[in-house]
């Protein structure tokens, strides 16, 4: 059952609310935020789709480059809990739009980057609205869904980012080999300004915390259960940052796929990360634990088998798109156990979710760039991979949180 506000608040201009979001929509509510984390989705994961393209545009290598993913995703983990718990009292859909606005600029911003460390500080401020914007899509979401669906509810919202990855990471790859990574980006910016319009039109108006503020949200922030679901969520996800960054390397020079075979197991990879996000979100509704458990045994056991078969060619395809449904099932159930977590705040757990999976990619591709650097080859952050996927199964079982 929906718990969405029936109407705006009290004499707010039209132009601010339009009619669509007097009295939403759930289906079209979802559709924008679905938008708008595709938009996401081929910012952040597009990133690895042009990488290659862009070593010899900036003049600069494959290491290097890996460095603004971790600029973005850094702009993830600091932008999330500021900006929910600094703009706590905002209504949620001043938030909503404020940070896709935002989000477009900066979008728009990269495509324009004359060199590397441009690019760098650009990437960072691209992320900053990333959690803020996907944590309240996801609370108005689960509003507007009813909180009993709610494991549904992230799934679908999830399916931006997954789709991001059949579509929009491969898409990318292409524009990149054809057109150039700035193309590439424009067209980011073009998917984000849909999500915009979407979200005006039909996000409806959500009232912000009560008293909200870093006083009020800064009291969801403690106790071992919340911190130790972060700390899961960062070391259990951290293979997906060492893996997918560096993917296309993996797969033209350590593997020889042609770019287009390349184009065809990006898919491939995002079709398992999107079944990875429908069963993960049913799963979920029947037990937050269980598919805890289950989602990072399968992302452990795949990062072993991602490393035995590195270099064997077709293998790693099989590898990658287990991998890709199993980092997306134990995702559903981390998010949801995050917004327990912080029940008083459930928004703000939202966003948390965020900020730990990009922790997770800076940890992820920071010690996959380490690691690459060191001459250890593009299989190497797989195995790094493993031994934090390894921490996060323990934490599963005998964990504060976890152990009921």
């Amino acid at each position: 059952m929906t718990a969405l506000p029936p109407a705006s608040e009290a004499g707010t201009p039209r132009w601010l609310l339009p009619r669509t979001a007097h009295a939403a929509n759930p289906a079209l509510v979802l559709a924008g935020f679905v938008v708008a984390g595709f938009a996401i989705g081929l910012s952040q994961q597009g990133a690895a789709g042009v990488i290659l393209d862009q070593t010899s545009d900036l003049g600069t290598a494959v290491d290097t480059l890996g460095w603004t993913i971790v600029a973005y995703a850094l702009g993830v983990v600091v932008g999330a809990p500021l900006l929910m718990v600094g703009l706590a009292g905002w209504n949620r859909r001043r938030l909503l739009l404020t940070m896709s606005g935002f989000f477009v600029v900066t979008a728009a911003a990269t495509a324009l980057a004359p060199n590397v460390q441009t690019l760098m500080a650009i990437r960072f401020l691209n992320g900053l609205p990333h959690g803020a914007l996907l944590g309240t899509a996801t609370y108005v979401g689960v509003l507007a869904l009813g909180p009993e669906r709610r494991g549904q509810a992230i799934a679908t919202l999830m399916y931006g980012l997954t789709a991001a990855a059949v579509i929009g990471v491969p898409g990318m790859q292409w524009l990149s080999v054809h057109a150039g990574w700035r193309v590439a980006y424009a067209v980011v910016t073009a998917v984000g300004l849909l999500g915009f319009v979407l979200m005006w039109a039909f996000a409806p108006s959500v009232p912000g915390s009560p008293g909200g503020g870093f006083r009020g949200d800064l009291a969801a922030l403690r106790g071992k259960v919340l911190w130790t679901a972060i700390l899961t969520v960062t070391v259990g996800f951290a293979g997906l940052g060492a893996v997918q960054s560096y993917i296309v390397p993996l797969l033209e020079e350590t593997n020889g796929f042609s770019s287009t075979a390349v184009t065809v197991i990006l898919v491939l990879f995002g079709l398992g990360m999107t079944a990875g996000a429908f069963l993960g979100g049913r799963l979920t509704d029947r037990s937050v634990l269980l598919t805890s458990r289950v989602g990072i045994i399968g992302v452990a056991a795949t990062l072993l088998l991602l490393g035995l078969v590195g270099t064997l060619g077709w293998p790693v395809v099989v590898a990658l798109v287990l991998l890709g449904a199993c980092i997306q099932t134990f995702s559903q159930a981390a998010q949801a156990h995050l917004m327990d977590a912080t029940h008083t705040s459930p928004s703000l757990g939202a966003a948390l979710a965020h900020s730990a999976l990009n922790a997770a990619t800076v940890l992820g591709t920071g010690l996959g760039a380490i690691v690459i650097a060191g001459g250890l080859g593009f299989v190497a952050p797989a195995w790094v991979a493993l031994g934090l996927a390894l921490v996060a199964v323990a934490l599963v079982f005998v964990g504060p949180g976890y152990r009921r």
